[in-house]
């Protein structure tokens, strides 16, 4: 049997998820006045929702990533760019 990138499994629960993102947002809070998050679609929007509750955002843009194709994985293509302008 050939092992393919899907085989391999890292189960992660909802309360280890939910408590590595309030982690994730209590370090970025106070860092600056955050706007919105932006989250991979596949993948991270779950987490990137859980970061904004804990940041009060309201804004969660979304990019779309290729890396893989069936089962090779290759090189990050960007499908679907960013909709919100980088400002400082």
């Amino acid at each position: 049997m050939t092992s393919t990138p899907y085989s391999k499994m890292f189960p992660v629960s909802w309360q280890e998820l939910h408590r590595d993102a309030k982690a994730l947002a209590w370090r970025l809070h106070g860092l600056r006045p955050w706007r919105a998050i932006v989250a991979v679609t596949r993948g991270g929007l779950v987490p990137a929702a859980l970061v904004a509750r804990e940041l009060d955002l309201r804004i969660i843009a979304t990019i779309s990533v290729k890396s893989c194709d069936h089962q090779t994985i290759g090189s990050a293509e960007l499908l679907k760019p960013c909709a919100i302008a980088a400002t400082d």
